[in-house]
């Protein structure tokens, strides 16, 4: 474990071993009856609720050959495909190549399913293209660490802990991809705010015409790589497990290896990729088994929930920010995996306790788990992207938490309310779509301070607050949150108007 993701998931498997067999020496809540080492070594090795248990099936049964899936898909080229799309799509806007390595990342986060590998795999190429139009390095590592970190949440290839959340909730796996979509578009639609409202305040202009292939062009070449990525959508949605969905996916990457006349040097080698990630995936499961065995052991789990409604004070808000916190610390050193194995046992039973829905629960750990990847001091994304960027990885990561920070609202939307999870009649499913929307795009507004220019303090402000206020599912705050933008928007209009503190560039976010 330590060779393979080094020392911070090392160091807890240990502590809790001894927490196991010292508990009678524990102070407090903490203490328990305490196990030899012979009992604790046979409850983690000879049973299911150990080193083989729920972490480590979920790999074997489901992850792995997902991971194959887009090996295979990556050696016929779909990602150079899926670059030439978003390059169709986005490239003559605002902040084009900006733009183009938001919507790239996304496609190639519904193969990859790793912000790591994302940005290996999309950054090579939209990095060098971000500072040749005169992003700054640290603001292009920055851009493509964030979008890549949304391949996590971003169907229907989600990060491993996605199908460790369907064991969970003891539902299909396609029902947890279908729960996702709306929260990954959001989140999306949230960095490609961010991109734009800073390519507005720098000037940057979308790509030369003569640079962007026609849409038809792309799709005519293109299609039969996108074609297996909807087909396992287009199979999860049908209800076939995810075995059988990504089995389908793995014939149609080989019918497209033979098509494509790939070499099989090639393919062997992207079949040791996949088994290289599959192996270290399968030892960090392991290691979460160790956890969550010694949980169930010695009963830690349901105490420290009970703590936790204790110190949340009946608030289920205040309840909801520790877990964030505590989400983003352990993400900041462990996989997403083993965050959200911790958390479920940790922390999703007092949120259900505190009346939150057990989907949004498991979500919400879930999606602060995947943002620790861009929130510094241990920002590993970031500091992927900085390394191909050749920028400061301190830089990077702060511009790269600044951007994704209106993702941060997300959450709470689906916590109090889980609309956003598809649960719902549409006409609610609708409306939350819609005010989550605009609450990521203020935050956006008062982060990136530009709103028809340099924003005020008081303007910025402002901004947050009908921010959340929107979170509410109220008529009311959704009435004041609205009225609070207006206010700003005329504000800012009659001070654009006068000249009064406007020295960048003026044109509307939304023109």
């Amino acid at each position: 474990m330590r060779r393979s993701v080094g020392w911070p998931l090392t160091i807890v498997s240990l502590v809790f071993i001894a927490y196991a067999i010292f508990g009678r020496s524990m102070p407090g809540l903490l203490v328990h009856r305490g196990y030899s080492f012979s009992t604790t070594a046979s409850h983690l090795l000879l049973t299911y609720a150990g080193i083989y248990g729920t972490p480590l099936k979920i790999m074997i049964r489901y992850v792995m050959i997902f991971m194959v899936f887009g090996s295979l898909l990556q050696v016929v080229g779909a990602s150079d495909v899926l670059v030439r799309f978003s390059q169709a799509i986005a490239g003559r806007f605002t902040g084009g190549l900006g733009k183009v390595a938001v919507i790239a990342s996304a496609l190639v986060g519904t193969v990859s399913g790793s912000a790591a590998g994302n940005v290996a795999t999309t950054g090579a190429v939209t990095i060098p293209a971000m500072k040749r139009a005169g992003y700054p390095a640290h603001v292009a590592g920055a851009i493509e660490s964030v979008a890549s970190t949304g391949g996590q949440i971003m169907p229907p290839i989600m990060g491993a802990a996605a199908f460790l959340m369907a064991e969970y909730l003891g539902v299909p796996y396609g029902q947890v991809a279908l729960a996702a979509t709306l929260p990954a578009i959001i989140y999306f639609l949230s960095v490609g705010m961010a991109v734009d409202l800073y390519a507005r305040a720098h000037g940057l202009r979308g790509m030369a015409p003569a640079q962007i292939e026609p849409l038809r062009q792309v799709l005519r070449e293109g299609w039969l790589y996108i074609l297996p990525i909807g087909v396992i959508f287009g199979l999860l949605i049908l209800g076939y497990s995810a075995t059988f969905a990504a089995l389908v996916g793995v014939g149609l990457a080989l019918v497209l290896l033979v098509v494509k006349r790939a070499g099989l040097r090639q393919v062997l080698a992207a079949l040791e990729e996949a088994g290289r990630g599959a192996a270290t995936l399968c030892i960090v499961s392991a290691g979460a088994g160790i956890v969550v065995g010694v949980m169930q052991l010695t009963g830690l789990g349901a105490r420290l929930a009970s703590v936790l409604v204790d110190l949340s004070a009946g608030s289920s808000l205040v309840l909801l920010v520790l877990t964030m916190v505590v989400s983003i610390i352990l993400g900041m050193g462990m996989p997403t995996t083993v965050v959200y194995v911790l958390l479920v046992s940790l922390v999703v039973p007092a949120l259900v306790q505190m009346g939150t829905a057990p989907i949004s629960a498991h979500f919400f750990v879930f999606y602060f788990g995947v943002l620790a990847a861009v929130t510094p001091p241990v920002a590993l994304a970031s500091y992927a992207a900085a390394s191909i960027a050749g920028s400061s990885p301190d830089r990077t990561g702060w511009m790269a938490f600044k951007m994704s920070f209106p993702s941060f609202i997300v959450p709470f939307f689906f916590a109090s309310n889980p609309v956003l999870l598809g649960q719902g009649v549409w006409h609610e499913v609708l409306r939350g779509a819609v005010t989550a929307s605009v609450g990521v795009f203020l935050l956006a507004m008062a982060v990136m301070n530009y709103m028809q220019g340099p924003l005020r303090w008081w303007a910025r402000l402002l901004l947050v607050l009908a921010a959340l206020l929107l979170i509410d599912p109220g008529a009311a705050t959704d009435a004041a949150g609205v009225g609070m933008v207006i206010m700003v928007w005329l504000l800012q209009g009659r001070i654009r108007r006068h000249g009064i503190g406007v020295d960048g560039p003026t044109e509307l976010p939304f023109s």
